[in-house]
């Protein structure tokens, strides 16, 4: 995984938070997204993860789908933390080239 790709996540978190007029404390790679601890609620995270198909899909120059059936079946969620989802997102948009 790049580091452009996990700048990407932690900047669509905080745009999503900006928007929304939440708080505008940091965004770090390891910063919580859903769940105990987490930045955002469940509207906040699948409207981040709507963002960041768009935007993913325009660098890969493909459809690139994260809320799939293999991110919900996996035991542990690829949307915990910034890092995770940047790290899935790159492994998607890999899958999607493949295919």
């Amino acid at each position: 995984m790049n580091e452009d790709l996990l700048e990407l996540v932690a900047e669509t978190v905080r745009s999503y938070r900006v928007t929304m007029q939440d708080s505008a404390a940091p965004i770090a790679a390891d910063t919580p997204l859903f769940g105990e601890g987490g930045v955002l609620d469940s509207i906040g995270l699948v409207s981040v993860v709507v963002e960041l198909e768009q935007k993913v899909s325009e660098l890969a120059g493909r459809d690139v789908s994260l809320m799939n059936d293999r991110a919900l079946s996996r035991s542990r969620s690829p949307f915990r933390t910034v890092r995770t989802l940047a790290e899935y997102a790159a492994g998607e948009m890999g899958r999607a080239g493949s295919t």
